[in-house]
């Protein structure tokens, strides 16, 4: 007998529980048991985890207890000599080091895991500092302040065992940072400027330097890991507490799940990618709340996106799938040449801003790689209110205004820019879309608002089907293709949609949110982004809409409200937007990137 499941089935796992997700994403925080005694700003073991780690002092009065965790409840053991806050703590269980103290002396106290003795100070006195390593080699980091009345400090200092030594300085000074690592290599992450910052400096064992930022600014005030390759940061405070988490893989941050209790200023530990600790904090007042970070072991099972399997023990069968997070706009690198009106094209990582007005008319052409622009060769003509298309090795840019208005198109190679056939109709402020070969031209204004769309061969242009609304103001990005594109918005403040299927334009529903003044837009027909312009006078917006094909769902606002910038990238998932002209300040440089986190999730399946 032929075997059928042999030809067309599948084997079904039966497992007893589910498998965790792929990687960090999946981690989870589940609460430990609470401190006995309620503190912000204490010390903290950076190498303690779930089952052994330290807390000593805090800002409670002030605080001189120790407590010690072995993975369910806090036990009080010999208390510091000098009861602090606002202190940095280091080490472990049977070897700790607590360095500072209100009002900002260099009191230094060493716990041999049933007592504490002082030891040589260090040489710059100091508060709400940051301190990794061990008893033997300790590095601390820069940040602090010396009291509450002075200024942030960027001096770092090295532990050798039995002295201190003042090394190279961070470069941006900070309080209340955090991070994690050793003597020999450390990142120190987000703190407080005057403001809470983002960024984030890699040390080498000599000298620091800046790498990628957080996803979120914000100060912190307790906590690290000595896993400088791999490590947490949990919540802190931005313009209120926040749960965030992210975690650091060397190279970016992802945020991942965030802890239960939002709180800032709390103390913890571990090592970062599976083991990690937080207690205490405040949460607008100061809490005992402990809670446990568990990730992947080296023994789980991770699943993967699109299994199937049963689950023995609650009889459920069970797959994976793909699950989006709640996108966000987080800051880019600035551009080299601040502007207006210019067009963009390409992806978040790899985008072409092109041309736009300074004041002036300008030729300027930046590349844009994930992280910094950089100036490649000009374009012929100096326009603005022009359109793009294609990507940054073979890149279109077509119409405008020189003035007067344009309808000259030039090709980019990669290396330099070159004119081609010119569009049949001039016009400016046009949408534009589609790649170098396979391009699309529409509306836009000739002295006369237009609905004419051409098509380019990359040779030559032809007419195609006319929108059914003439709009202008939609410069400066692209969205879908030669035969799937999409407009939204325009002069007048126009809601309106149309999308193109090669032949002809179809309105489809509105923006909830009416712009003009030259949005960024960017994406295909089915997923695409809008953000920024203008919704009518007074003044640009920040406003933020996602279309997934069907409908526009307003989603989070760009930092910075500002019309007449550029826009590029994949769409409702990953975008860019830069430049533009907030009113009364002169034009922009600046650059936001939309990202959306993706988890995969394990979900029931009815099989009623």
């Amino acid at each position: 007998m032929t075997d059928f499941k042999a030809i067309k089935g599948f084997t079904v796992q039966s497992i007893a529980t589910d498998p965790k997700v792929t990687g960090i994403p999946g981690a989870t925080w589940a609460s430990g048991g609470n401190l006995n005694t309620a503190r912000a700003r204490a010390g903290a073991g950076a190498t303690g985890n779930t089952t052994a780690a330290i807390v000593m002092g805090g800002n409670v009065s002030p605080n001189a207890q120790t407590e010690l965790y072995n993975g369910s409840s806090w036990t009080e053991v010999n208390d510091l000599n000098t009861g602090r806050g606002e202190v940095a703590g280091t080490g472990t269980t049977t070897a700790a080091l607590m360095v500072g103290q209100v009002p900002g002396t260099a009191l230094v106290e060493n716990f041999n895991g049933t007592s504490w003795s002082e030891i040589a100070e260090f040489n710059t006195g100091r508060i709400k500092q940051f301190a990794l390593g061990t008893t033997t080699a300790a590095l601390l980091i820069a940040g602090g302040r010396p009291g509450p009345q002075g200024g942030v400090q960027s001096v770092t200092e090295s532990w050798n065992g039995s002295s201190w030594t003042e090394v190279n300085d961070l470069n941006t000074a900070r309080e209340a940072l955090s991070g994690g690592g050793n003597q020999a290599n450390a990142i120190a992450a987000g703190g407080d400027t005057g403001s809470v910052t983002a960024v984030v400096e890699q040390w080498d064992g000599s000298s620091w330097t800046e790498v990628g930022d957080l996803n979120t600014a914000r100060n912190f005030g307790g906590g690290g890991s000595p896993n400088y390759q791999a490590l947490n940061v949990s919540g802190g405070f931005t313009t209120a507490v926040t749960a965030i988490t992210e975690n650091w893989n060397g190279t970016a941050w992802t945020e991942v799940a965030d802890m239960s209790t939002a709180r800032y200023a709390g103390s913890g530990g571990g090592n970062g990618a599976t083991d990690a600790i937080v207690a205490g904090g405040n949460t607008n007042s100061d809490t005992a709340a402990t809670e446990e970070f568990t990730g992947a072991g080296i023994t789980d099972k991770i699943i993967n996106e699109g299994e199937v399997y049963f689950n023995t023990a609650t009889s459920l069968i069970r797959l994976s799938k793909k699950v989006f997070g709640t996108g966000a706009w987080a800051s880019g690198g600035a551009m080299n040449t601040a502007r207006q009106y210019g067009a963009g094209t390409g992806t978040q990582n790899a985008a072409f801003a092109i041309s736009g007005t300074t004041g002036t008319r300008t030729a300027n052409t930046e590349i844009y790689d994930g992280s910094s622009w950089t100036e490649v060769n000009n374009v012929n003509t100096a326009r603005q209110i022009n359109a793009a298309a294609g990507s940054t090795t073979a890149a279109l840019t077509f119409g405008g205004s020189e003035p007067p208005v344009s309808d000259k198109t030039e090709e980019y190679n990669g290396s330099t820019w070159s004119e081609q056939n010119n569009l049949s109709t001039a016009r400016q402020g046009l949408a534009g879309g589609g790649t170098q070969t396979a391009a699309l031209a529409t509306t836009g204004t000739t002295g006369s608002i237009t609905t004419a769309t051409e098509e380019y061969d990359g040779t030559s242009w032809t007419n195609g089907g006319v929108t059914n609304t003439g709009r202008e103001e939609l410069s400066g990005s692209r969205v879908g293709t030669q035969t799937a594109g999409l407009i939204a918005g325009g002069t007048g403040g126009l809601q309106l949609c149309e999308i193109y299927n090669g032949t002809a334009w179809t309105e489809v529903n509105d923006l909830n949110t009416s712009r003009q003044s030259v949005p960024g837009i960017s994406g295909t027909q089915t997923s695409a982004l809008i953000y920024g312009g203008s919704a009518g006078d007074p003044g640009p917006t920040a406003n933020t809409e996602s279309w997934n094909g069907t409908s526009w769902t307003e989603v989070a606002n760009l930092a910075t409200a500002r019309y007449g910038l550029m826009g590029a990238g994949a769409g409702n998932t990953s975008s860019l937007a830069f430049s533009g002209r907030i009113p009364g300040s002169p034009v922009q440089s600046i650059t936001e990137e939309w990202t959306v986190p993706e988890t995969i999730s394990n979900v029931s399946v009815d099989v009623d």
